[in-house]
């Protein structure tokens, strides 16, 4: 299975590289991703974070380790994690671009940092990375490891592959079931510990305040509902429930954050298919506007606080849901659609809380948005619950920060 993983990684390393180029503007880094990292001789714990969300995790679990005298650096897969990271991260971390899972380039890459460690966020299972950090002596963790149900029936045709680079790994999942996935998949039992979804320690970035008066002034007075990491197939529902929203409340505005910025052009078709004015953050803030496009990276965060609740996508469609905690951490009501498989526990828990809603449809996302928006004292009720729920599962970082300080002296 290995001789077949390595053949398939030569074949595809140039497409992959070729839609860096194209589809990702700085995100290439063709040196980097080879393996031609900058060199480091304070042995860093090297943490690898796929995009944004990944990024943010990232960041604030190298907080931690800082605290405990370990340094970090860090890279990212795309752009926007790359933009963040250089933009919000410490600079002794000095972000790169992840290499590609080619031999020569992960043994480079791993000469050249010369890690204390290898921390991969999340749900990345490199195999040819693994193998060769362990060769060299490098131990290797996954912090807030999940598998999502598509990740998982992806990877369990391959297990043999998978169980080979997981069986030395040490896993800190976000669950029990998370952490049963990962036993399935051939991570050592005893290797495998749950510590919560780090997620719910994550604080606002450096620049939220600014960014969220700036926002707010854009915004101006009157009602206002956000929609954040919206999806292909979704943007013409959320414009559908705006224009339904607009019936009943004439001044209603709605911010919306695509997950891609690619699909900014998509955006702005579907507003005017419905006979709204959309605005574009950066490159066309005209005024009257009544859709406003987030064509920016970092804003998301700030514009939940901005409205008066939020509806989280990925959600409408059969894509497994964006990130619903979001909203949460700044008071708001949180909407979310019903395909919330990869967010699956924090979407119960604030429905349980009662500051989450599920809607079904475009249709009745747009009753719910309204009733909320027509009922201030409700929405700021259930967005005070929202935030109460997120409050309570915080710990998770100091918990994984100190698994992996307190292993690391051992290995």
């Amino acid at each position: 299975m290995r001789w077949l993983y390595r053949l398939l990684s030569d074949l595809v390393a140039p497409l992959w590289l070729a839609y860096l180029a194209l589809r990702q503007r700085g995100a290439l880094r063709l040196p980097e991703r080879l393996g031609f990292l900058r060199h480091r001789k304070d042995g860093p714990v090297w943490i690898q974070a796929v995009s944004v969300g990944e990024v943010r995790i990232a960041l604030r679990f190298a907080q931690a380790l800082k605290e405990r005298g370990l340094p970090s650096a860090l890279t990212a897969t795309t752009a926007a994690g790359l933009s963040l990271a250089r933009r919000e991260g410490p600079p002794e971390m000095d972000p790169q671009a992840f290499p590609l899972d080619l031999h020569s380039c992960v043994r480079r890459a791993l000469r050249r940092l010369n890690p204390r460690a290898l921390v991969l966020v999340e749900t990345e299972i490199w195999p040819e990375l693994f193998r060769e950090a362990v060769r060299s002596g490098i131990p290797v963790f996954i912090v807030n490891g999940r598998l999502s149900d598509r990740a998982l029936r992806r990877t369990v045709r391959f297990r043999t592959l998978y169980s080979g680079a997981l069986k030395e790994v040490h896993v800190a999942a976000q669950s029990e079931e998370h952490a049963a996935r990962f036993r399935a998949l051939g991570a050592h039992p005893d290797r495998v510990r749950v510590y919560g979804n780090l997620k719910y320690d994550l604080t606002p970035p450096p620049t939220f305040e600014q960014l969220r008066t700036e926002l707010a002034a854009l915004a101006g007075e009157g009602p206002c509902w956000v929609a954040g990491s919206v999806r292909e197939g979704e943007e013409r529902l959320v414009m559908e429930a705006h224009a339904a929203v607009r019936e009943t409340s004439p001044q209603a505005r709605l911010i919306l954050a695509p997950r891609h910025l690619d699909r900014v052009p998509d955006c702005l078709e579907a507003a005017s298919s419905f006979g709204l004015r959309a605005a574009r953050r950066r490159t066309d803030p005209t005024p009257g506007w009544d859709v406003l496009i987030l064509d920016t990276v970092g804003e998301l965060w700030p514009a939940y606080a901005v409205g008066t609740l939020a509806f989280v996508g990925g959600s409408l469609v059969p894509l497994g849901g964006q990130n619903v905690l979001e909203p949460a951490f700044v008071g708001r009501p949180v909407l979310f659609g019903p395909h919330t498989e990869n967010f699956r526990e924090e979407a119960e828990r604030l429905l349980a809380s009662g500051g989450a809603f599920r809607t079904e449809d475009s249709k009745e996302l747009a009753w719910r948005v309204s009733a909320l928006l027509s009922d201030p004292a409700l929405a700021q009720a259930c967005g005070r619950r929202a935030l109460q729920a997120a409050e309570e599962h915080k710990g998770a970082v100091s918990r994984a920060s100190q698994w992996l300080s307190d292993l690391l002296p051992g290995l």
